[in-house]
């Protein structure tokens, strides 16, 4: 058994495991980084500061914290809609076709896809 933070984004739901998640938090104060990579959504000011990707699109109100790969960042995405817990064996192959392997598996519940995100991969997006 797994436990995973779930959100949505651009119209599809996503989890990523909760042991990667580090915080929920709103956009206010995001700022754009100037000359910043194409899946660069801005910077949240701190020290030091929180820098805020969107490889799964514009997302919305909500930047999820996550440590992977030595790198804390932000993942901007719609709305966070909770915990859940998944069994190891219901997550399916990841899907063919991607560039970059953002989601490393998928998990149908009665007709409903949610794919499950990859941390590491996330990271490499900085």
């Amino acid at each position: 058994m797994i436990t995973v933070v779930c959100f949505r984004n651009a119209g599809a739901s996503y989890c990523v495991p909760v042991a990667a998640t580090r915080a929920v938090r709103d956009i206010a104060g995001m700022i754009p980084l100037p000359s910043g990579r194409a899946n660069v959504a801005g910077i949240i000011p701190g020290d030091p500061p929180l820098t805020v990707i969107a490889p799964l699109g514009p997302g919305g109100a909500s930047i999820l914290v996550i440590e992977a790969a030595g790198k804390t960042f932000g993942l901007l995405v719609e709305t966070v809609t909770g915990l859940r817990r998944i069994d190891d064996a219901d997550i399916r192959l990841a899907p063919d076709g991607q560039e970059t392997w953002l989601v490393s598996g998928t998990i149908d519940t009665d007709g409903h896809l949610t794919m499950v995100t990859d941390p590491d991969s996330l990271a490499a997006q900085l």
